[in-house]
């Protein structure tokens, strides 16, 4: 079993650590997060333990660990894609679950550090990016685009060839018409339909 240390504290951290300790194929080891905030988080699994981003390569080296980022869409998804950098400036693969409760054919390669829950179809010939969050029930039509660093909330739908630029994000339940184009750092909102 491969041996992972999932960045964060909070609430995406606690649904990707669930996730992943679910049925992810990983062994959760540790739990880093920016030394600021050593101490002022409640921690995921007393069990584990807590390290300082600035240090965790020196207890956890690259070459024998993987890493997850689990931050939300902070600042339109750029914190997490910055931890994301910073992870592989430091050597570290990330990691990407993808729940076996979705519904994914051979055709479909995920990137790297996407969390893909339960319930997501996505069509053939569509193609996700690095660092793509896609909550539950969502589906991604066929031939549709999803830049780095998107985020889908769940039940939301992307028709055919629909293309989600970088860095955006789509709201609870929103809908995008096939061949619809948003550009880079988008945000649609919860219920909202783009034609």
């Amino acid at each position: 079993m491969k041996k992972l240390v999932l960045f964060g504290l909070g609430k995406i951290a606690d649904v990707a650590y669930q996730h992943f300790l679910r049925d992810g194929g990983y062994e959760v080891v540790a739990l880093a997060c920016d030394r600021e905030w050593i101490g002022k988080g409640q921690s995921l699994d007393s069990r584990l333990p807590v390290i300082a981003f600035e240090d965790v390569a020196t207890h956890y080296p690259p070459a024998q660990y993987e890493m997850f980022v689990a931050v939300g869409y902070h600042e339109l998804n750029q914190m997490r894609a910055r931890k994301v950098r910073e992870a592989k400036a430091k050597g570290y693969r990330l990691a990407s679950y993808v729940s076996p409760r979705a519904d994914v054919g051979p055709w479909f390669q995920v990137g790297e550090n996407c969390l893909i829950l339960d319930g997501v179809g996505i069509q053939p010939g569509a193609r996700v990016g690095n660092n793509v969050s896609i909550w539950n029930q969502t589906l991604i039509g066929h031939h549709a685009v999803i830049g780095d660093d998107v985020w889908i909330a769940a039940g939301a739908t992307l028709g055919g060839m629909a293309e989600v630029g970088r860095a955006s994000f789509i709201g609870l339940n929103a809908t995008l018409g096939g061949e619809v184009q948003l550009g880079a750092e988008c945000f649609v909102g919860a219920g909202a339909l783009v034609l």
